[in-house]
């Protein structure tokens, strides 16, 4: 179990060098996320994008010997050249530049060229608190907008997927909601019991219950005093949101006013996508990459 996001850092230094692509690299911050990498002995580095532009970043980070830039000419052009990377084995994870989120992913869900593996692609953030003793699974705050209770299932899949790859035996998976019990009249319990019926009838390797308000997921003194007996109240790994608009306002509200670390990563492709947003500090690029890079061990 990750008590603090920092430790992917420690963890990534330990494993193998990995192979990272950077589609359309031509970002300054980008580029300091992978050159710290680099000095961290983490990632060898493929950059695709403005080879003129990668060139002079890299120069400013003293890496321009240590990289591979790939010119492309267009944004179609610099996803394709990653996706033949990835399909050809020459990359190991993917890492989003200054490129839109949904040009990329057109890219990666491709019927043809493509490298989609699983059957929906979600985004896991990993947060870290100063007052918490492990690290919060959140998902999904970044793709997937008003997920239906199928498709809330097989995102819980992937963030498991996520936190088996970095050591979890029994992940917990908590379902998000206002309220601890079913109320028709908010969707987000209707859904959660579906997905607890779902998992009664076909068990994973997890404990999951919910629905719960955010402070019976992450509170034991809240449990406590509500009188709660569950398994995954008050110990919470996963964190499985109604929308990406509660994710997104937890993550980022976690990020800026609760002075959380950060990672995020998107699952479901044949390699770890690190996609991040130019908001989010050189940390949690760099945390992310870290992330990537033990996502393929």
């Amino acid at each position: 179990m990750l008590r603090s996001v920092t430790q992917l850092l420690d963890l990534a230094k330990n494993a193998q060098r990995k192979r990272i692509v950077v589609c359309n690299a031509h970002d300054d911050l980008v580029i300091h996320a992978i050159a710290e990498a680099i000095h961290l002995g983490i990632i060898e580095a493929i950059l695709i994008g403005n080879s003129d532009q990668i060139n002079a970043f890299c120069m400013t980070e003293k890496i321009e010997k240590q990289v591979s830039i790939h010119h492309a000419i267009s944004d179609e052009d610099a996803v394709l050249q990653t996706m033949n990377l990835v399909n050809t084995g020459q990359a190991d994870l993917i890492m989003k530049g200054l490129i839109d989120t949904k040009i990329l992913l057109k890219g990666v869900v491709n019927s043809q060229t493509g490298i989609k593996s699983r059957p929906l692609l979600s985004h896991v953030g990993l947060l870290s608190y100063p007052t918490l003793d492990r690290v919060l699974y959140i998902t999904d705050g970044a793709m997937n907008i008003q997920p239906s209770v199928e498709e809330k299932c097989q995102i819980i899949e992937n963030a498991v997927y996520l936190t088996k790859k970095l050591g979890y035996i029994i992940p917990k998976v908590g379902l998000v909601s206002a309220v601890e019990k079913v109320n028709p009249k908010i969707a987000s319990t209707v859904d959660a019991q579906a997905i607890m019926e779902h998992y009664h009838q076909y068990p994973g390797d997890f404990l999951i219950d919910g629905p719960f308000a955010i402070d019976n997921l992450v509170s034991l003194e809240s449990v406590k005093h509500k009188g709660i007996h569950s398994s995954v109240a008050g110990v919470a790994d996963i964190l499985l949101f109604p929308n990406l608009d509660a994710g997104n306002i937890f993550y980022k509200t976690s990020v800026f006013l609760a002075s959380a670390s950060a990672a995020g990563m998107v699952i479901g492709a044949k390699v770890p996508i690190v996609l991040t947003s130019r908001a989010d500090e050189a940390s949690t690029k760099l945390h992310s990459i870290a992330l990537g890079v033990m996502l393929c061990e």
